[in-house]
């Protein structure tokens, strides 16, 4: 017989990205259809009770195992056959005696103790005398103490006899025994002795030293007694003579080793494999033998507990695996290990559930060495093809705020994040992927409600907590119920009546009548907003064709996608709450309350519930998800990428799984795609980052993109979600003729009879803001400029100018005022012998943009083909003819992604003249007449932000017109910018 006191401790138990050129086809999965498999079960979690190997007493027919708070067995070595160890009413504890008896007792002021034979199951009642308390107990003994100091307790002669016990000094405390007796700590004179009391009540003093009396240093194995010493020496003693030491050896390892006592002629001890897990009761250690006569030790078990039982003849009864095998083993003087039994399976149980995008979270009452822990635990579902669970994967245990009694409720916000109320009614986050503890929120709550990236919390008033930041977005008044779906938040403010709104914005974005009482309960998902007015009166509120549906009497509810699952009376159905499937029983949880022993997936379909035997099942809900919710629930689109300050962050939260999904970003939202991402699965959120450079690595050019988000849902009866956000791109390549402001937008260049250069900033199809730079007269006379890209790659727009020597240069204003001063590089000379300068952009496919020129003397069209080192390639005739046109480069007019050319007539007719981006024209198209009017056209680029190149046009009286583009090769109406243009000799 020997006590432990144990000192107990828990112990535990991205998507590829890739970029393509093109856009890839999406597949599907039938996860969650109605005619996917009727249901998944999934196994109840069994594991080998931790309990069976924690050993408490061996007797001569059995041993105990087990704790007080977990129960304890007896189990007889003959046929390892284990029962329950019975407890008495008020009872709760098993003491060993050495023998097939056990005390049971209600701890140390029971009053009276229960003797009872394991063999035959007699028992005896023994009463402890008033004022004493009950010490301990072997053989047929019990011994008390108090304030008449130790005595002992056992019947004889059919009655129960008290025998005082006379020691020498005060009684300490009582440590290990066998059958015949148990060793006492005494405090004599101020010294600390070892004594051992025996049946006849007589204190007997031993030789042994006192000077480390703890476990693993003295242990009692049968008749014989080991103590190990701070010298490192081991002496054996026989308990019926402690006078006389029957063996002396050197045992190394005192400081690390655990001492487990004598078995045949060898002393074992017990070293821990490593340091994850020190209990004694656990399965950590290997021991080994050390002989009486010396000799190398022998390893006896390689995996084994560090908490034996002996029994009287000294065959050592302890938990051990063996061949993989765990169980209870006896080891006898030869030291071969023989297995008495195996450790039985327990099963674990299921508090609380939640179930979202296709994955299954549970807090499990696990059984561990200390009792139950409640553990989280997740399971990912599949989302395409039959359905299937993945492992089950453990996130930790955390005893303060998941009690084993009672912890807490979970909701699972459909991004990868649980959230729940932690004991002191803080709000706790666990973020996707991570393990408890949990992450403190910093906000308080008597309920909560949430979904994506947040969480709506009630107490003095309203608050919207926002999960990435942990700042909140929505502050407002207290409202009877409340409910979030995304970033929309329903409340109830007046009676039957739910208001949301956008608690980005705070804005009202729809009203609901809901129920006839004055504060229902309400859901929210996607479309659809469930309201409980009591167990007796609720309903669905479609927020799209703004009917309500009523619901059966029920005893609580959840809201799915179309659908909602409810209880009564311990039997769980489902209703189609539009009607097209009515109302099936889905089966019967072993707890009715919702997310205690059942749950539904709003984001995906599914419902999930726990039977009596533990097992989970997950049942498609057999409704046809909601065509009004397939869209995404939220978006985090930031307004403006800067690609100076490096990549920014896109996301949306989508409202089901996603078999694979891909993102396109287009320049304007209608050119080519620019960047693709794509990923396999996605469970809530989608992420991507942009850089601002397209799929070669290029920065693209500044200006309004569009992201395209395409998924396919999970389940075949949905179609694509589709998203598209738009955002303003700016630090890449300047858009054409962007100079001022790097907004995007087009700008005017004119010059001034005086030699003023003025660049004229537009916006809102207008050119207002003016930056000026003086000094183009003399030499510097201007008598043709081009605004052009950025020929050099230096991050600036260009502007070519020609001076009245015919000499070209490239000039860089880098934002900043256009000055003969300004850097530039010169092109060449002999440049006066064309009379038209024009860019459309780029027009031969290469990414860079060109210049056009015609010649005077022959009216021939040239192409000049930037070299990309900031100068041209060698000029190639590309039309003949073009004498009497006024030209001017207008970008992309048509949409084809080729630049493109526009000419006017000399009968004022205004012709385009596609480009093929091959360094050719196509053949031209009638845009109108009646141009004439005109003494200007310029293509000044994107003037309204509407991705789509745009012209002005100055009339004879100095009015100037813009004309915006309809990305088609025309334009809409013109709209007058303003009068007194004639100020300037040339605009371009």
């Amino acid at each position: 017989m020997r006590r432990h006191t144990l000192v107990r401790s828990a112990v535990a138990t991205v998507t590829a990205i890739g970029i393509a050129a093109g856009i890839a086809p999406l597949t599907t999965g039938a996860a969650f259809a109605a005619d996917a498999p009727s249901e998944l079960v999934i196994p109840a979690d069994q594991r080998t009770d931790p309990n069976a190997t924690v050993l408490n007493a061996a007797g001569e027919s059995g041993y105990l195992s087990g704790w007080t708070k977990t129960g304890f067995h007896w189990t007889t070595y003959a046929d390892g056959v284990t029962k329950p160890v019975t407890m008495p009413k008020g009872m709760n504890t098993a003491w060993g005696t050495g023998t097939d008896t056990l005390v049971l007792t209600g701890g140390r002021d029971t009053g009276a103790v229960i003797q009872r034979n394991m063999k035959d199951g007699s028992e005896r009642t023994i009463p402890l005398p008033a004022g004493q308390l009950f010490a301990g107990a072997f053989g047929d003994v019990v011994v008390t103490d108090g304030s008449l100091g130790l005595s002992l307790m056992y019947w004889e002669d059919g009655k129960v006899q008290e025998k005082r016990v006379r020691t020498a000094g005060s009684a300490a405390a009582l440590h290990y025994g066998n059958k015949d007796g148990i060793l006492v700590q005494e405090s004599v004179s101020g010294m600390t002795m070892l004594s051992w009391l025996g049946r006849d009540g007589v204190v007997r003093s031993t030789h042994l030293k006192a000077e480390q009396f703890d476990t693993g240093r003295i242990e009692v194995s049968g008749d014989r007694l080991v103590q190990w010493t701070k010298d490192g020496k081991a002496t054996v003693w026989k308990t019926s003579d402690f006078w006389q030491a029957d063996q002396y050896l050197t045992l190394p390892g005192y400081g690390d080793d655990v001492l487990l006592g004598a078995v045949g002629d060898n002393v074992l001890v017990a070293r821990r494999i490593d340091d994850s897990a020190k209990l004694y009761s656990s399965l950590n250690y290997r021991v080994v033998a050390r002989p009486f006569k010396g000799g190398p030790e022998r390893v006896v078990l390689d995996r084994a507990t560090a908490m034996p039982q002996f029994k009287q003849d000294g065959t050592m009864v302890i938990g051990a695996v063996v061949d993989g095998h765990q169980g209870v083993y006896a080891v006898g003087s030869s030291l071969d290990a023989t297995k008495i039994v195996d450790a039985p399976s327990v099963r674990s149980t299921t508090t609380r559930i939640s179930l979202a995008q296709g994955r299954l979270n549970t807090v499990d009452l696990v059984p561990g060495e200390d009792g139950p822990e409640a553990r989280l635990r997740g399971i990912d579902l599949s989302l395409s093809g039959p359905l299937t669970a993945g492992p089950r994967t453990d996130r930790g245990l955390d005893p303060k705020e998941f009690p084993a009694d009672g912890a807490p409720d979970l909701q699972a916000s459909g991004d990868g994040r649980l959230v729940y109320r932690g004991p002191d009614g803080g709000v706790r986050v666990i973020d996707e992927g991570a393990k408890l503890p949990a992450r403190k929120l910093g906000v308080d709550a008597v309920g909560l409600s949430a979904s994506g990236h947040y969480v709506a919390t009630a107490l003095d008033g309203i608050k919207v907590t926002d999960f990435d930041t942990g700042k909140q977005v929505y502050n407002g008044p207290a409202a009877s119920g409340f409910a979030l779906s995304g970033s929309t938040l329903w409340s109830t403010g007046e009676p039957a009546v739910a208001d949301a709104l956008d608690v980005r914005t705070g804005k009202r974005v729809d009203r609901a009548v809901v129920g006839d009482c004055a504060a229902p309960a309400l859901q929210a998902q996607g479309a659809s907003l469930y309201w409980q007015c009591g167990p007796g009166k609720s309903g669905v509120y479609d927020t799209v064709t703004k009917k309500s549906v009523d619901l059966p009497a029920h005893q609580g509810a959840l809201l799915g996608d179309g659908y909602v699952a409810w209880q009564k009376d311990g039997v769980l159905s489902v209703t189609d709450v539009r009607g097209t499937t009515g109302t099936h029983v889905v089966g019967k949880p072993a707890d009715a309350r919702p997310g205690r022993g059942w749950t539904v997936d709003p984001f995906g379909g599914a419902v999930a519930y726990v039977d009596a035997a533990g097992d989970t099942h997950v049942v498609p809900s057999g409704v046809d998800t909601s065509k009004a919710t397939r869209k995404v629930l939220d978006e985090d689109i930031p307004a403006t990428l800067n690609a100076k300050s490096g990549a920014a962050k896109f996301r949306w939260w989508l409202p089901r799984p996603a078999g694979n999904w891909f993102l396109v970003l287009r320049k304007d939202g209608r050119g080519g795609v620019v960047r693709q991402v794509e990923g396999d699965v996605a469970r809530g959120p989608i992420s991507a980052e942009w850089d601002g450079r397209d799929s070669k690595g290029r920065l693209a050019t500044n200006g309004r993109y569009t992201w395209e988000l395409y998924s396919a849902s999970a389940d075949l009866n949905s179609p694509l979600v589709l998203a598209k956000s738009s955002f303003t791109l700016t630090g890449a390549t300047p858009a054409p003729r962007d100079f001022i402001g790097d907004d995007a937008y087009g700008d005017l260049l004119a010059f001034t009879p005086s030699g003023v250069a003025d660049f004229r900033g537009g916006k809102d199809g207008k050119v207002d803001a003016k930056v000026s730079g003086s000094g183009w007269t003399g030499a510097n006379t201007v008598t043709a400029a081009v605004p052009f890209d950025d020929i050099d790659g230096d991050g600036s727009n260009d502007v070519l100018v020609r001076l009245a020597n015919g000499e070209l240069r490239a000039y860089k204003p880098s934002g900043k005022a256009l000055t003969p001063s300004t850097p530039y590089t010169k092109i060449g000379g002999g440049w006066n012998i064309f009379d038209s300068l024009t860019s459309t952009g780029d027009f031969t496919g290469d990414g860079r943009a060109d210049l056009i020129a015609r010649e005077a003397s022959t009216g021939d069209l040239y192409l000049y083909e930037a070299n990309g080192s900031g100068n041209f390639k060698g000029r190639v005739k590309i039309g003949t003819g073009w004498k009497g046109y006024t030209l001017t480069g207008a970008g992309d007019l048509n949409g084809d992604r080729a630049t493109d050319l526009l000419a006017r007539d000399a009968s004022g007719v205004l012709w385009l003249y596609p480009g093929t981006g091959k360094g050719e024209l196509a053949p031209r198209t009638k845009v109108g007449g009646g141009w004439q009017t005109y003494d200007s056209l310029v293509g000044a680029g994107d003037l309204n932000g509407d991705g789509r190149p745009d012209l002005l046009a100055r009339d004879t009286t100095g009015v100037l017109w813009s004309y915006a583009g309809d990305g088609k090769g025309n334009f809409a109406g013109r709209q007058r910018i303003g009068g007194g243009w004639q100020m300037y000799k040339y605009i371009a």
